[in-house]
């Protein structure tokens, strides 16, 4: 096992840039729908709100929905993406600002259409 505290790794990990951060990084709070279970239910059985916790960088901030990716590289391509209806949205937090950068990106649409619960 690799200590990763030794100076073989520090020089390694000096070599390593860190990619310009294009993208908020989020954490959203959100209903997820769920599937329920089959057979006879008697009618005072609700299910309980199924609320799902993701973080990723913010890729799209639309008035229908919002995208989220798990990995984003320094061309700006990403991977694992979810996208989350905005009424399943129940809150946003900005974890981490995008870096600021001369070459900027087009803004994207504001979050104030999120609710906070």
């Amino acid at each position: 096992m690799t200590n990763l505290n030794s100076g073989f790794q520090k020089k390694i990990m000096k070599k390593i840039k860190r990619p310009l951060q294009k993208y908020d990084l989020v954490e959203v709070i959100w209903d997820d729908a769920a599937g329920l279970r089959d057979g006879w239910k008697a009618t005072n059985e609700l299910p309980d709100p199924y609320i799902a916790l993701s973080v990723g960088f913010l890729l799209q901030a639309g008035p229908e929905h919002i995208i989220i990716a798990q990995d984003v590289d320094a061309e700006s391509s990403h991977n694992g993406r979810t996208q989350i209806p905005r009424g399943m949205v129940k809150h946003i937090k900005i974890l981490r600002k995008k870096d600021k950068n001369k070459k900027e990106m087009p803004p994207l649409p504001p979050l104030h259409t999120t609710v906070n619960t």
